[in-house]
């Protein structure tokens, strides 16, 4: 029986890792052929019709027809009518984790993970000012911030919806294109980091000096 994993090999100076891409946003057949999305927009990457096995990030096995918001399967919890609020102040808040997002999708355009760590750091109220709208004026301090979790980054996505796969009724800025980097590192590979596409809700990795990644600070309590 065909897993819904398809294999993604990245190539380095030194090593070949072989590395595995989640199969949320993609299908896998008997064959192991990944199918892509159809181009009317019919959201078939979850649905998998092919009696295969579909996996979480963490290699946890979950319902291939799951159509909802990660976040509701994470939290064996169901979102809130009005999940999302806006503080006017820069920030959204998630109302069915607790958790604070940058209204901002892309302050700090793209970087490599090491840069994403850093610049979220020193992320304070006055920064992503480029934008009016997006302006932070929230009185936060440089430290307040951080890079998400891979858990707390997948809470965001939606998988019945797609460009973006995030939940309905969003309060954020338009998204990217690309991945957005996690905090997460790879269990046996600390030079490899968990990312999103959030275009399709895709989860897989990128190594930490790739610097195609972009970058989405959280507060709230820690996972």
């Amino acid at each position: 029986m065909a897993t819904c994993f398809t294999k993604l090999i990245r190539r380095t100076s030194f090593t070949t890792i072989l590395l595995f891409v989640s199969c949320f946003g993609l299908q896998a057949g008997e064959n192991g052929q990944v199918l892509e999305s159809s181009a009317n927009g019919q959201i078939n990457g979850i649905v998998n019709p092919h009696d295969s096995t579909c996996y979480d990030w963490r290699g946890t096995m979950v319902p291939c027809d799951f159509k909802r918001p990660y976040a509701d399967l994470l939290l064996d919890a169901s979102s809130p009518a009005t999940r999302f609020t806006d503080n006017r102040n820069g920030t959204v808040t998630d109302r069915l984790t607790g958790l604070i997002w940058l209204k901002h999708t892309n302050c700090f355009g793209m970087t490599d993970w090491k840069g994403a760590v850093q610049a979220v750091k020193k992320l304070k109220a006055g920064d992503c000012s480029s934008d009016p709208a997006f302006v932070l004026s929230d009185d936060s301090s440089a430290g307040d911030w951080r890079l998400p979790t891979m858990r707390e980054l997948c809470t965001l996505i939606d998988f019945s919806r797609r460009s973006p796969a995030l939940p309905e009724g969003h309060l954020f800025g338009e998204l990217p294109p690309g991945f957005h980097w996690s905090a997460t590192t790879l269990d046996s590979h600390s030079e490899v980091v968990w990312i999103v596409y959030f275009e399709s809700g895709t989860t897989c990795y990128d190594q930490i000096d790739s610097r195609a990644g972009h970058v989405w600070p959280v507060r709230g309590p820690v996972e």
